[in-house]
């Protein structure tokens, strides 16, 4: 068992440092805007589950969007359809996990049903500056 989570690892660090060399470099921190928002709702479910808590059916907890940044695809220009990874600092109504940091890619080219895919998330129980990580 230890050989396949540690293939895992490696995998998903070679993952990382792929990406990192594939992006540019990050924008300034920004308020967020209602976009961000919506990436945020689109993956609210994933977040609430890295948080351990339980669905409610019919009710989403709320994740308000307080500032991002945004790294484009190197050599793909700053056009609208590039691809984007986005790192968006957002406040929960968790007690114990007030703050969080989420980052989300969104694929120059769409293949699937969801337009963007949660990469990873940070927990906080006290408000930090956003970073990218």
């Amino acid at each position: 068992m230890g050989g396949i989570a540690s293939k895992a690892k490696a995998f998903d660090a070679d993952l990382h440092q792929r990406e990192e060399h594939a992006l540019g470099p990050p924008s300034k921190t920004m308020d967020a805007s209602e976009y961000a928002q919506d990436l945020v709702y689109l993956v609210s479910r994933t977040v609430e589950s890295h948080l351990n808590l339980l669905p409610v059916p019919g009710k989403r907890r709320t994740l308000e969007a307080k500032q991002m940044i945004i790294r484009v695809l190197k050599n793909r220009g700053g056009g609208e359809n590039d691809g984007k990874m986005y790192y968006i600092k957002c406040k929960t109504e968790v007690a114990e996990w007030p703050w969080i940091f989420v980052k989300l890619y969104e694929p120059a080219l769409v293949t699937n049903l969801a337009r963007v895919e949660f990469r990873a998330m940070k927990k906080m129980k006290e408000e930090y500056k956003l970073v990218t990580f």
